[in-house]
């Protein structure tokens, strides 16, 4: 009998089975949020400024900020936006990745892209761009961003409104999500959309490694034998079989 993991299985709210993991993200960027804005708001900034990423801080030994400042989501007009919106996302893509991917995985991959796209904005800011070094940076935006990247190429075939409007499926999703992030860094300051880059980046490199040493591997193989067997060819995954039984 497999053991029970406290973070595997579902809840009900409101009708709708949420898993548990992905409720324990929600539920941690609420109270963090809600903490810290509180806090900020009547004279005791201290867990806000404490948890936010600043590189400048990073570099100085802080490194607890790598992992907090994705929990801190104060955007949006009015305040509050985001944070909404954000986890009606994470619930949405959350939902389907947990199906994919088991509990472990989601709850690793979300941590992990966060810390990895907060490191990485770090060393953006040493080596390429100094007047990072001060800049803070909050919210769950990015990594969410990254989770929508990895619903679309699990699901490259299934069709969604975007904006409730416009229909696209998983592998146009991908090039939207990039093309908005591009779009609002352009209008809003490329600096604060760093993370967000990154995050998206980092997530294709995740899902799709080119450059890794297996890669390279497999495609040297691939060329081999085709080379030997010039009638052999790659087959896409969601090509449809060509016989019948």
């Amino acid at each position: 009998m497999p053991p029970v993991r406290p973070l595997d299985g579902t809840f009900t709210i409101l009708g709708n089975r949420v898993p548990r993991v992905v409720g324990l993200l929600i539920g941690l960027t609420f109270l963090a949020s809600i903490l810290g804005a509180v806090g900020a708001r009547n004279g005791f900034p201290f867990l806000l400024a404490q948890g936010i990423l600043v590189p400048d801080l990073v570099w100085s030994g802080q490194l607890w900020r790598l992992l907090t400042w994705v929990f801190f989501e104060l955007g949006g007009q009015p305040p509050g936006l985001n944070l909404f919106f954000g986890s009606l996302l994470l619930w949405w893509v959350g939902r389907d990745l947990y199906y994919a991917w088991g509990a472990t995985r989601l709850l690793g991959t979300y941590v992990g892209i966060a810390a990895a796209a907060g490191a990485a904005t770090c060393l953006v800011a040493r080596l390429l761009w100094p007047g990072l070094m001060g800049a803070d940076y909050a919210g769950m935006w990015p990594v969410v961003d990254a989770l929508i990247i990895a619903w679309a190429t699990i699901h490259p075939s299934r069709e969604i409104l975007v904006f409730l409007v416009l229909p696209a499926r998983g592998r146009t999703l991908v090039l939207i999500t990039l093309g908005m992030t591009l779009l609002f860094g352009l209008i809003n300051g490329i600096a604060g959309f760093v993370p967000h880059f990154l995050a998206e980046g980092l997530m294709l490199a995740y899902l799709n490694p080119p450059l890794s040493l297996q890669s390279f591997w497999h495609r040297a193989r691939l060329r081999q034998s085709h080379r030997r067997s010039p009638k052999l060819r790659a087959v896409d995954r969601d090509e449809p079989p060509r016989w019948l039984h």
